[in-house]
């Protein structure tokens, strides 16, 4: 059964989180009111810098921060581990690619079971460490 932490890593590998961080950047800048002031004056002092009120809004933001943040915890937490268990985490999560363990196993010139059992030990590294503290708890 898939626990938080393979749904993290398949959407990290697939992705989905960069296409979150996009999608929400594009729905902050789609305007959502319009301006009803027909015929009224303008604010003359008024500073309207289209850069820096995208930034502020975006910087500002719960949903796309915890993307980011979601995204920042895992490039961290993959620079901990070895080459190896970097390609044996994207052999598997990439939904793109999804492939099974046999595929796994033949790929990196292990067994199945030892496959498996450096997964675990990868999940367990995860689930310890201070990058687990927000991501998992999506």
């Amino acid at each position: 059964m898939a626990d938080k932490i393979d749904k993290f890593l398949s959407d990290y590998y697939s992705g989905v989180i960069e296409m979150q961080i996009r999608l929400r950047i594009r729905e902050l800048e789609t305007p959502t009111s319009f301006d009803e002031n027909i015929g009224g004056g303008k604010a003359e002092n008024k500073r309207n810098i289209q850069t820096e009120n995208d930034i502020i809004i975006q910087e500002s933001d719960y949903i796309l921060q915890s993307f980011i943040r979601d995204r920042w915890f895992m490039s961290n937490f993959l620079k901990v581990l070895t080459s190896e268990e970097r390609a044996m985490l994207e052999l598997r999560y990439d939904r793109r690619r999804k492939r099974n363990w046999l595929q796994l196993a033949s790929i990196l010139s292990k067994s199945e079971s030892q496959c498996y059992r450096d997964m675990q030990r990868i999940k367990q590294i995860y689930r310890t460490s201070v990058f687990a503290s927000r991501a998992v708890d999506k």
